[in-house]
């Protein structure tokens, strides 16, 4: 009996953390009211291209600190990605896409798009960024998971306690991306800037369950914003160069 009872409270554990299977997308934005508007119409009479950010990741994930929560009076166990998109364990997911060349370019173009600081902006491979006046870049340096299974010192007993209404886990996203504004024929920057920002949930099985990797989202929200306004402010001195 108590056999028994062992295994079904790992199948249990099994199915919290393994997230039934469900897949989660970086979608862009969260909400279009999220993003800054700085004019109804475009304020400045040029163009740019977005090119795909840069990869400067490492390139190291990890998931030993997860099985630490097996040790009796452990509180909880760890695992930490520095490329979630390569994971396939997460507190309540199973997997994580995210494109993080295109995915964060293309939304570096949409927050361009609806700040109307530009007539246009566009993403673009390299092949028609000669049509542009300016040109975006940017590097990806971070977008490191760290992810917690609480076990409340119960070893493989604790998770069971999410049936209670305990927090199962916790996730924390890590973004820091830095861009640079150049033109097509001179790769000397014009302007600069740069965002390392960070949010952490504490989920649950009545809570936040799939919000692992949301917070991807609404930093890279918060850090275009803050970068448009920056933009914003310096652009006369750019435009005039």
């Amino acid at each position: 009996m108590e056999r028994i009872s062992q295994v079904a409270w790992l199948c249990s554990m099994s199915l919290i953390v393994a997230g039934c299977g469900t897949t989660a997308k970086f979608v862009y934005p969260s909400n279009p009211q999220n993003l800054v508007r700085l004019a109804e119409t475009p304020k400045y009479d040029r163009s740019v291209a977005v090119l795909p950010f840069e990869e400067a990741r490492p390139d190291k994930n990890s998931i030993g600190g997860l099985f630490l929560y097996l040790i009796p009076l452990m509180p909880f166990g760890t695992f930490t990605y520095e490329r979630p998109d390569a994971a396939r364990l997460f507190v309540s997911i199973n997997d994580f896409k995210f494109d993080v060349a295109e995915d964060l370019a293309k939304a570096a173009v949409t927050s361009l798009q609806r700040a109307n600081l530009f007539r246009r902006a566009f993403f673009s491979y390299g092949g028609d960024v000669t049509t542009a006046q300016l040109v975006l870049n940017g590097t990806v340096k971070s977008t490191l998971y760290r992810g917690r299974i609480f076990s409340y010192g119960l070893s493989v007993y604790g998770p069971g306690l999410a049936f209670l209404g305990l927090p199962i886990g916790s996730s924390t996203n890590i973004l820091h991306v830095a861009l640079r504004m150049t033109r097509p024929d001179q790769p000397m920057p014009l302007w600069t800037y740069e965002f390392n920002k960070e949010a952490m949930i504490v989920q649950g099985l009545y809570y936040r369950m799939g919000y692992d990797i949301k917070a991807y989202t609404t930093l890279m929200e918060e850090g275009m914003n803050e970068a448009i306004r920056d933009l914003d402010q310096k652009l006369p001195t750019i435009i005039a160069q």
